[in-house]
């Protein structure tokens, strides 16, 4: 880990930095591929902003994050729902390659926060519902939603704490705008919109996105079947 990511300690929490205009990527991606996805990324930091934390504690190493997310992968191909704990915090992370993107409030001797200042790559635990209408629905929890990786998300409207609505653009003030643009590139060249079948006979490219490698074992997903769906391979 490199001890340099120091973010910020302010003496109060300020207000939260309000974004807008989300793009959003949704994909899940067999454990090796995310492994690629990271070596193509270069460095950069994964940070947890939910919650109160142990002081210090802010940074997930990769190597923990993988470990996480090849528990997450084995599950799915063992036909099982992915139950190891981390995933919650993990994957509901961000990532950043500066430090001064974030900073940390001490809530008391023992434990801090830590906020977003500037625009972040933002993780959320992916999961879908297809309802009635036959339409796929991202970011619907509930006991029929599929799990499916993880949505990473970059604003592209964001209101600095003069409340003035900037446009996300690159250079000194957008640390993350490369970060989120490689994570693009990756994405659009190592994974497919998903061929879905409904109820056996109807075929549906969703814009939800997968990593050619879990094509072999996708079928395996154990929700899929519980939704009357399947991936075409």
């Amino acid at each position: 880990m490199n001890v340099n990511f120091d973010i910020p300690v302010y003496d109060k929490i300020e207000a939260p930095m309000q974004a807008s205009k989300w793009l959003k990527l949704p994909v899940l991606l067999d454990s090796h591929e995310m492994e690629a996805l990271f070596k193509y990324l270069g460095e950069f930091f994964i940070v947890q902003t939910s919650g109160i934390m142990p002081l210090g504690k802010e940074l997930i190493s990769k190597e923990e994050f993988l470990d996480c997310y090849f528990n997450y992968v084995m599950s799915l191909k063992n036909g099982e729902i992915p139950k190891d704990p981390r995933i919650n915090t993990y994957f509901t992370a961000v990532f950043s390659i500066s430090p001064h993107a974030l900073y940390k409030v001490r809530i008391d001797s023992a434990r801090q926060m830590v906020q977003v200042k500037l625009p972040i790559l933002q993780l959320q635990n992916h999961r879908f519902i297809c309802g009635t209408d036959k339409k796929f629905h991202s970011m619907i929890f509930g006991p029929q939603s599929i799990s499916w990786g993880i949505q990473f998300s970059y604003p592209q409207l964001y209101q600095n704490k003069e409340m003035q609505a900037l446009k996300v653009g690159e250079g000194a003030d957008f640390p993350n705008t490369q970060l989120f643009k490689a994570l693009q590139r990756w994405i659009r060249e190592n994974t497919r919109p998903t061929p879905f079948i409904i109820d056996n006979d109807r075929l549906v490219n969703v814009p939800i996105r997968l990593g050619k490698s879990c094509f072999e074992w996708i079928n395996d997903h154990c929700q899929l079947a519980t939704a009357n769906l399947k991936v075409r391979v």
